[in-house]
């Protein structure tokens, strides 16, 4: 059987259901082997594997792991050694020191590329990949510092899955200056970077004619690189890159890299620009008795062209630079014209750098004024106010200012970083007046709100009072994120759901198909019969708009509210987040009606029961849950809780079933060790629930509006003309928009008890 494992091995539910057939055939094999040498021909026994490794296989037998030893023959004929106990080991999620191959899983994704010495690639895309990994803006934004310096070998499909080839015969080159491209919408961005080649590795002559002949899409990039994750419906989305350990020239991209374009090539209007460098060069040195000035960088393009405008200054004849030595004389002088276009492309540059607009839109401006020969300060100025006007059309109704992403239009930039540096200080504690950072931010030392009191040189500076709202507005954005990813109480509903992400607010249908019943018996030369087709179940929701509006007035301000103003984020987040956990778990507390028209939980479900905590109790509607069947077939499904839901009341009951007596064997309760939730806002002293695994019954759904988790923040209303706020306030609206349903009854079990 000619399949290799990986070396890190398979490891859990998810990483055997996507091996690919080869593997799940070995895996089998492997498993059929263990099941014989540890079962027998008993039927009721069952072998589960739980990793497997290239020469070993490790099981789960009776609460321990057994790690056996295996070899195939030659005729696939598996030969199993001693086995020998084993422990998982777990770490923190947040240390990033967990092997990929293990808790978190590798992200080998590939991306197409280009030609010559040097090229522009895509590195990786945003959104799906081909082997059902999902990566979002955020998690590339965040990873675009780990691609930089990053080694790129040259490898074939089978040595890149199995994270092998790192040779320095493979190396080729490596990747500088990585950044994030903005896409379109939300999770279609990419991480793009220059691609420098080693000459001596041989590789961009090849690169070089396919591109040429219009044949990149023979092979591709791929990063080999970890990743926390998460599980995302059927997706495993990255969350976070922890590290990056190489690109790989492959055969098989995997996540939408593409050649983007060659940046070493020739090119005549570059060639014609060097010339022009060389001769500004060679004037500042004629008019430097035949050196250039101490200190001066003729890479930096401001610094040459300054040096360039003093030397023709000096020069009597101020209008013209002698040819280079053995260059011919017609056309090849530096005339009053391109003395006027250097000037205009370095104010250009200054114009663009210091205009209100993101820096994606700011590249695009550059490039097409670095493509064009001639244009003046009106053109650059003219392009800017269109482009502003164009990202205009993109803000909700036509007024707020969309306050989370870092795609929004900004102002001098380095006096708003300084801005949110100050503002994000007041909301962490560390300084003491709000009024203090208004004056500071706008010069508005009367706290009038009026743009005549204001300090000038201050406006000048890139921040006025009619962007106060805005700035503010990105600091209590900032944190209430970082509150609300804090672990609290109020996430355990993850824990017993599904997330998926939602497109639209039309009905979303879930559809869960019964089973078949045993197959019939086939006589010699008889007739199969028909088996009976099973029935489905429908669930629907759609996702609604959850969300709020608070304010911050110039009352609040002048009086320097600190407490009420620094409580804002926070409280923001925790209703989000409170909301959300409530409207998960009132799905239990209420008992709703669900798909098939009745209640969720029932007797005719079989997952109603009325008798306190304890352990008879528990013991009987474990048992029940055990015993649920599948649709159509009704046969019985085997799984049991995963989690016992209570209130606050019964959180010590609840632990106290699952700790050891004074004896030292473990009673039958004991050993399920269930994790308790205990549920902050249930009132009921003595109703309890169970719940099983999600990965093992999907009960119940939570959708969110294009995959976003987190509650967005909006500047509601924009100022009036020479006024701080409209109505001397600003308003702020928090939006969050999500829903679900309950799938399957049969995750769920619950006491009402009177």
């Amino acid at each position: 059987m000619a399949v290799r494992i990986p070396k890190g091995g398979l490891v859990g539910e998810q990483a055997f259901r996507e091996a690919t057939s080869e593997l799940r055939d070995l895996v089998e094999l492997v498993r059929r082997a263990l099941q014989v040498h540890l079962c027998g021909t008993r039927a009721d026994c069952w072998v589960s594997v739980e990793a497997m490794f290239a020469d070993r296989a490790i099981v789960s037998r009776d609460a321990r792991l057994l790690s056996y030893p295996y070899t195939i023959t030659d005729d696939n004929q598996v030969q199993l050694g001693a086995a020998v106990e084993v422990t998982r080991e777990f770490k923190p999620v947040a240390s990033g020191a967990v092997p990929m191959q293990e808790a978190q899983g590798a992200f080998l994704e590939a991306t197409a590329d280009t030609q010559g010495l040097k090229w522009q690639v895509r590195v990786i895309k945003a959104g799906a990949s081909g082997n059902n990994n999902y990566y979002p803006d955020t998690a590339l934004r965040e990873a675009v510092p780990l691609f930089d310096g990053a080694r790129v070998f040259v490898k074939s499909d089978a040595e890149h899955l199995n994270t092998e080839g790192k040779d320095f015969r493979n190396l080729i080159g490596r990747l500088s200056a990585p950044r994030f491209v903005e896409g379109a919408k939300r999770d279609t961005g990419e991480i793009q970077a220059t691609l420098e080649l080693l000459e001596s590795a041989g590789v961009h002559t090849k690169l070089l004619e396919a591109w040429n002949r219009g044949m990149a899409d023979l092979f591709g990039f791929s990063i080999d690189a970890n990743a926390q994750s998460k599980k995302n419906g059927r997706l495993r989305e990255a969350v976070k890159f922890t590290k990056v350990h190489s690109l790989d020239l492959i055969i098989e991209p995997g996540a939408g890299g593409e050649l983007i374009q060659l940046i070493e090539a020739i090119n005549p209007e570059a060639q014609a620009d060097m010339k022009l460098r060389d001769r500004m060069i060679e004037a500042i040195k004629k008019a430097n008795k035949g050196s250039l000035p101490a200190g001066l960088n003729i890479e930096n393009d401001e610094a040459l062209e300054a040096a360039f405008r003093e030397a023709i200054a000096s020069d009597e004849s101020g209008c013209e630079v002698p040819p280079a030595k053995g260059e011919p004389a017609a056309g090849d002088v530096v005339t009053r014209d391109d003395l006027r276009m250097i000037e205009a492309r370095a104010e250009m540059r200054v114009l663009i750098a210091e205009s209100n607009l993101p820096d994606v839109a700011k590249q695009k401006l550059r490039k097409q004024f670095d493509g064009m020969e001639r244009f003046t300060e009106a053109n650059v100025a003219a392009a800017i106010t269109a482009e502003r006007d164009y990202l205009a059309r993109f803000t909700e109704s036509g007024k707020p200012v969309e306050l989370g992403g870092e795609g929004r239009v900004q102002a001098g930039e380095d006096r708003r970083e300084k801005v949110g540096a100050m503002l994000d200080d007041f909301f962490g504690g560390k300084l003491s007046s709000f009024r203090e950072c208004y004056i500071d931010i706008t010069g508005d030392k009367r706290v009038t709100g009026h743009l005549k009191d204001c300090d000038q040189a201050r406006l000048r500076e890139a921040i006025d009072t009619t962007q106060f709202g805005d700035v503010l507005g990105l600091a209590i954005t900032r944190r209430m994120l970082a509150d609300y990813r804090a672990p609290s109480v109020y996430d355990m509903w993850r824990k017993i759901v599904n997330v998926v992400p939602v497109n639209d607010f039309r009905s979303q249908e879930r559809t869960r198909v019964g089973g078949y019943g045993d197959l019939a018996a086939v006589a010699e030369k008889g007739a199969y019969l028909a088996v009976t087709s099973p029935d489905d179940e429908k669930a629907s929701y759609a996702v609604t708009k959850r969300g709020g509006l608070e304010t911050v007035s110039l009352e609040a301000i002048k009086n320097d509210d600190v407490g009420a103003i620094r409580l804002i984020p926070t409280k923001l987040s925790r209703a989000a987040k409170r909301t959300l956990g409530k409207f998960v778990f009132d799905f239990i507390r209420t008992n709703p009606n669900i798909y098939d028209g009745t209640a969720l939980f029932t007797v005719g479900h079989g997952n109603l029961g009325a008798a306190a905590l304890d352990a008879t109790s528990l013991a009987a509607r474990r048992l029940a849950m055990l015993n649920q069947t599948e649709l159509t077939s009704g046969e019985r499904l085997g799984i049991g809780p995963k989690y016992l839901i209570v209130p606050n009341d019964l959180e010590q009951t609840g632990v106290d079933l699952f700790a050891r007596n004074t004896n030292n064997d473990k009673s039958f309760i004991n050993s399920l060790s269930l994790e308790v939730l205990p549920v902050w806002y249930w009132t009921d002293a003595n109703d309890w629930a169970l719940a099983a695994d999600p990965l093992d019954i999907p009960g119940l759904e939570i959708g969110f509006l294009d995959g976003n988790e987190e509650p967005e923040l909006f500047i509601q209303d924009l100022p009036n003309a020479g006024s701080l706020f409209s109505n001397d306030q600003v308003t702020y609206k928090i939006r969050h928009v999500y829903g679900g349903n309950v799938t399957d009854h049969r995750a769920f079990d619950k006491s009402v008890v009177a």
